[in-house]
């Protein structure tokens, strides 16, 4: 059993493409291209898709990659700052790498598939508590209280 100071987490993946052909950068990455700059030696990045669901701490999330590949992430605890995840990368219905690290609730987790040393996929991943809701609607009229999450589990929004 999970144990989980954060009950609900919402997990936001990227998908980009980098190439050192051509100087394009992806203005969708927005602050994003700053870190990817600092650590690696690319000349040009492509957003391919960014998803984000939520997710009750110690229930899997599965998010589509390029390439055919599926990530699959489960917040297995959460304690103040820290959130423990268990990932696991399927090309098709075989696993490619399973692992269980922790890292900090909103920090940035990268993962690199090369295609050459020219190119290469790139998904980062964080991990944070869901953004809240205002309390008052415009106007300043109260709304209502916490709505529960839909009943379908761990839906994925493409934005």
């Amino acid at each position: 059993m999970a144990q989980c100071d954060t009950p609900v987490l919402s997990v936001h993946v990227d998908s980009m493409f980098a190439g050192e052909s051509g100087t394009e950068i992806d203005q969708r990455l927005g602050p994003e291209t700053g870190r990817l700059r600092a650590l690696f030696d690319y000349s040009s990045y492509r957003l391919l898709r960014s998803d984000e669901a939520d997710t009750q701490c110690g229930q899997e999330v599965a998010f589509f990659l390029p390439a055919g590949r599926i990530l699959h992430v489960r917040p297995l605890a959460t304690h103040g700052n820290l959130v423990a995840l268990e990932l696991a990368l399927f090309a098709g219905a075989r696993a490619v790498m399973r692992t269980q690290l922790k890292m900090f609730k909103g920090g940035l987790l990268v993962l690199v598939g090369s295609q050459s040393p020219q190119e290469a996929y790139i998904t980062s991943l964080t991990v944070d508590a869901p953004p809240r809701l205002p309390d008052t609607a415009p106007f300043g009229t109260i709304s209502p209280g916490p709505t529960p999450l839909p009943s379908r589990e761990n839906q994925i929004r493409t934005k």
